[in-house]
């Protein structure tokens, strides 16, 4: 009753007369039980002094004080938060339970794509074989490092073996092939099918050209037309196909390799993929386009030959003879029930963290209006003063539950067999799998023990981006000089790109011999040139650049911990806040004990107990506690 007499009608108001009988975490806030001395009561709000009136109707000293402790409350940490309104810190359950989710539903894609993707390679494997003349398992190696050189055809007799020997197999495939391979049925569904699916045993071969092209090598003279022409021919598979005499029979034409560019086999199979798994899955129904495409851009004699397989989901006609047969829709239903859950999930995660966002932004303005009006003799706050507000982590859940969404869209698509962008499910599932377990880091940001990664990466990253900035333009020059120079006489320094990650690569030691011997020419100059440019970079990169790197990190290392010892430099906002509290034996305990900025706060199974040090502090911050409802 003593305390209710020196409250102004606003707060009478807002405290209510329940909040009054029923004091928070049962802490009596009566003024000879605070474990405040008298001196000091009236600089706790218990008492106000004579105050202006602010531009919005309000005492300006009241408005203050409200303000000030409702950022004290906006610093709190999760846990202290739990302290002090005794209310389940149900939101962060809510991420680590999305967090959860989220992994089930990307433990069951991945093990279903990796089924799908192993049916397309191997089948692609297949193809291979099939259909390249020649084609052996050691070209299946791994690009880098190759067991041999690229694939290509050399004379006019292999060129014309390998597009015959591709239409004669194509032909024979069903016969030859062990896989569940056959040409598209014209006698169903004609109308719905595209022409690549109607053509049956159809072969389309395309010339991609120039229109005139003729050359006299010993007299070192063309004439050359460039401009490109594009010219296709359906014809039927055969056993006795030969394209040399059907271009001159039907077309009256012949290959002219001065104006050949490109020349491409199309045709289409259908197939069906049965899956050993347990449980029972359902067969699957594809479509494969397989393009062979032979490439003489480059006119150096050699023609590159590759072949591609695109797959595409078809409707199957199923019919199971099984008892439990339906399993399989059951399985798919459940998934879908777990996509949906996860899509829920997102969207009320979204939701929240907008949420949050909206109300630091609109602090951020009472704030910011605060200080204009009342402390117009001060600087304004600096963006570091207000990113307080902009909590990094709730963006980052922003974006992961935006990867989620889509991604979850398009797998259950998949599910339906409608589309089958594996790839793209894959590439926004997997990001958001990763942001989402980035974004338990916060919470352990809140622990002594565990925020030291957090608070070092802080201090360090400034100096170290600067730094690298400065790294990274010598590291373009070195880049740009190695590959014009030794570009053409060594394979990793062939491409901008393959020069980058080369140089990568020798920083961290990677690969370092063969980078060393690969040089292939004769030039001294070139060979003397490669064995100084190598030195140099490795030498300059890996002795000093990483070493004065480490050493940022060292130095923002010791930093942290005298912060630890000594206590953590508070923000401008810090000390607004603190500015109507009582002083203590101790400057950094309101840091300590109400805010989340230095990462200080008590381990999780304490959450349940109140410490003493809170209960203190409580007892003397009469009006957050009062008023900690009308700030959550």
């Amino acid at each position: 009753m003593t305390r209710s007499l020196f409250l102004s009608p606003s707060d009478r108001i807002s405290s209510g007369i329940k909040r009054d009988t029923v004091p928070l975490l049962n802490l009596p806030f009566d003024d000879l039980q605070n474990n405040v001395d008298a001196t000091s009561t009236p600089t706790v709000v218990i008492e106000q002094p004579p105050s202006t009136r602010a531009s919005n109707g309000s005492c300006s000293h009241d408005y203050g004080t409200h303000l000030r402790a409702k950022l004290r409350f906006f610093l709190m940490s999760p846990c202290w938060k739990w302290h002090v309104k005794r209310q389940c810190p149900w939101k962060a359950w809510f991420q680590f339970i999305k967090i959860l989710i989220l992994t089930s539903q990307l433990y069951v894609f991945g093990i279903e794509r990796e089924t799908h993707v192993m049916y397309l390679s191997e089948s692609n494997i297949t193809f291979h074989h099939l259909f390249v003349r020649g084609w052996s398992s050691e070209d299946e190696t791994l690009p880098y490092p190759r067991a041999s050189g690229d694939f290509a055809v050399y004379t006019h007799q292999d060129f014309m073996d390998s597009i015959n020997y591709a239409v004669k197999r194509f032909d024979n495939v069903t016969d030859i092939s062990l896989g569940l391979f056959d040409y598209h049925d014209h006698s169903t569904d004609k109308s719905s099918r595209s022409y690549s699916e109607s053509t049956g045993r159809l072969v389309n071969v395309c010339l991609n050209r120039f229109k005139t092209c003729r050359i006299d090598p010993a007299t070192h003279t063309y004439v050359l037309d460039s401009h490109t022409e594009n010219i296709c021919f359906a014809i039927n598979a055969s056993n006795d196909f030969d394209f040399e005499k059907y271009l001159l029979r039907v077309h009256n034409e012949t290959i002219n390799y001065c104006g050949l560019n490109l020349l491409t086999i199309e045709f289409s199979l259908h197939a069906v993929q049965i899956k050993n798994q347990k449980p029972f899955s359902l067969p699957d129904c594809y479509h494969f386009l397989i393009k062979i495409v032979f490439d003489n851009n480059v006119r150096t004699g050699k023609i590159l030959q590759h072949l591609n397989s695109e797959a595409y989901f078809r409707t199957c006609n199923q019919k199971v003879v099984q008892q439990n047969a339906s399993f399989s829709l059951i399985r798919r239903n459940l998934l879908i029930t777990l996509d949906c859950m996860v899509l829920f999930i997102s969207v009320i995660s979204f939701i929240l963290c907008a949420r949050s966002l909206w109300f630091g932004h609109c602090l951020c303005k009472e704030v910011r209006r605060y200080y204009s009006r009342e402390r117009s003799n001060e600087s304004p706050l600096t963006w570091s003063d207000i990113q307080i507000f902009y909590s990094f982590w709730y963006f980052l859940m922003i974006i992961t539950d935006l990867l989620v969404i889509p991604g979850t869209i398009i797998k259950i698509a998949i599910l339906f067999k409608t589309i089958d962008l594996y790839n793209a499910a894959g590439l926004l599932l997997g990001l958001s799998s990763l942001f989402s377990w980035f974004c338990i880091l916060r919470y352990l940001s809140f622990f002594p023990k565990y925020n030291l990664l957090f608070e070092t990466a802080q201090k360090a990253l400034p100096l170290i981006l600067r730094f690298l900035l400065c790294s990274f333009i010598i590291y373009c020059g070195f880049m740009f000089c190695g590959w014009i120079v030794l570009g053409p006489y060594h394979t990793k320094f062939r491409t901008l790109s393959t020069t980058f990650e080369t140089l990568f690569g020798l920083i961290n030691g990677d690969d370092m011999y063969a980078t060393y011997a690969n040089i292939e020419t004769e030039s001294v100059y070139v060979w003397l040139f490669s064995e100084i440019y190598l030195y140099s970079f490795i030498c300059l990169f890996i002795y000093v650049v990483s070493s004065l790197v480490i050493a940022l990190i060292i130095d923002g290392y010791d930093t942290v911990k005298k912060y630890y010892t000594d206590g953590f430099p508070k923000s401008r906002l810090q000390k607004f806040s603190e500015e109507n509290l009582p002083q203590r034996s101790n400057q950094n305990d309101w840091q300590t004990l109400t805010t989340a900025i230095g990462a200080r706060s008590v381990c999780f199974p304490c959450c349940f107990k109140t410490p003493q040090s809170l209960k203190d502090m409580i007892t003397a911050d009469t009006y957050l506690a009062r008023h900690v409802n009308v700030f959550s």
